[in-house]
């Protein structure tokens, strides 16, 4: 199959949209597709958008990001256009709907992303305090996407439902595909049960790791922590990805590691052996559109906790691979539910080797990516 891959920035950059575009083009082609990367493409800003952007953010105080516009959208679908002109392919994939949305070509559309403009906004902070200007042309981005494309695949139910219910999609080209880890790693079966009989349960180690500490739920994460070693549990809390915990001093069961950059191999490496010692990954994000953390939980056989919000519920599924509590949950239900696993070996290295089976079955790269030629070899 040739596909025409597109995307604003460099697909071939594991640092952009954590690493989502690099992992999914690598596995479409591990599939045996084509692609030819459309990608780094120019933002052409009018007058006009400049003049309202100075409006809404010097007068008004509210966002007009420049990027979501109509005029922005349409400069991309030209220069994709213009890069399509001299190939025939069998589809044009996108991560993103702006880039395709006023794209016209002879072969289908069709997009994978995490999330709708409706699903986003006032739920994710950049998506707070938007113009209206900017919510309509947002809106009327999203219906274009979806009303001009072949295919709309998500990465959760949730944001496949604001598809149908906010822009009236057809069902029939709505699809879920869940997001994989992204780690090129595999481990057997007798690699992750001694990862797991290696963990122990003499020391309780809980994971946080996440970029944002307030979007993520890191205070809740302390709260719990302490909670759990005022019972009498010895407990670690290993804190990845935040720069600077913006807490004074942190207890002494509480390590922060700092962010972890996977393209530095002695980053990844201590990046790998927290994941393999870990008991549980804690990150209770009051939002989130999916959560590739818990993707990599999955892999190695770890146990993911988290709040019932957003995309989460398609990466973490109820017993399987770990648990999602309501949202107005409090700091004893998560302890209760940690605790009551890690006080029985048993139920715990089976969540545990289930957590693994999950990403084996469906939060992997190849069977995601095999999933999504499939979906779209239909549409031919």
């Amino acid at each position: 199959m040739n596909i025409a891959f597109v995307t604003t920035d460099n697909a071939k950059s594991i640092l952009n949209w954590s690493g989502l575009n690099y992992y999914i083009s690598k596995s479409l082609e591990n599939c045996g597709t084509r692609l030819h990367y459309i990608g780094d493409l120019q933002q052409h800003f009018n007058s006009i958008n400049f003049l309202k952007k100075v409006f809404y953010t010097q007068i008004l105080h509210q966002k007009f990001p420049l990027e979501r516009t109509i005029a922005t959208a349409k400069a991309y679908a030209g220069s994709v256009a213009k890069s399509l002109s001299h190939n025939d392919y069998d589809c044009i994939f996108s991560t993103g709907t702006i880039p395709i949305a006023y794209l016209e070509a002879r072969a289908p559309k069709v997009f994978y992303t995490d999330a709708t403009f409706a699903c986003m906004l006032n739920y994710y902070a950049g998506f707070h305090n938007l113009s209206s200007d900017t919510i309509t042309q947002g809106h009327q981005l999203e219906k274009q996407a979806l009303a001009s494309c072949a295919l709309a695949i998500y990465s959760s139910e949730w944001a496949a439902r604001s598809a149908i219910n906010d822009y009236g999609t057809d069902p029939s080209k709505v699809k879920v595909v869940p997001f994989g880890a992204n780690w090129d790693l595999q481990y057997s079966e007798e690699e992750i049960n001694a990862y797991i009989n290696r963990r122990g349960m003499s020391t309780l180690r809980i994971l946080f790791n996440g970029v944002d500490w307030k979007r993520k739920g890191g205070d809740l994460v302390l709260s719990v922590a302490e909670e759990i070693k005022n019972r009498g549990i010895q407990v670690e809390l290993h804190i990845v990805g935040i720069r600077q915990v913006p807490v004074e001093n942190l207890p002494g069961y509480v390590f922060s590691h700092g962010f972890l950059d996977k393209s530095i191999p002695e980053q990844k490496d201590k990046l790998e052996n927290l994941y393999k010692d870990a008991h549980f990954l804690f990150v209770p994000s009051v939002s989130e559109a999916f959560g590739l953390v818990f993707c990599e939980a999955s892999l190695f056989g770890i146990p993911s906790v988290s709040r019932k919000t957003g995309g989460i519920t398609s990466a973490i599924r109820e017993g399987r691979n770990g648990f999602t509590l309501d949202e107005n949950a409090a700091v004893n239900d998560y302890a209760d539910l940690i605790c009551e696993y890690f006080n029985c070996h048993d139920k715990y290295v089976s969540l545990a080797l289930s957590s693994h089976n999950e990403y084996a079955q469906r939060l992997n790269w190849q069977t995601a990516c095999e999933t999504v030629l499939g979906l779209i070899k239909e549409i031919k």
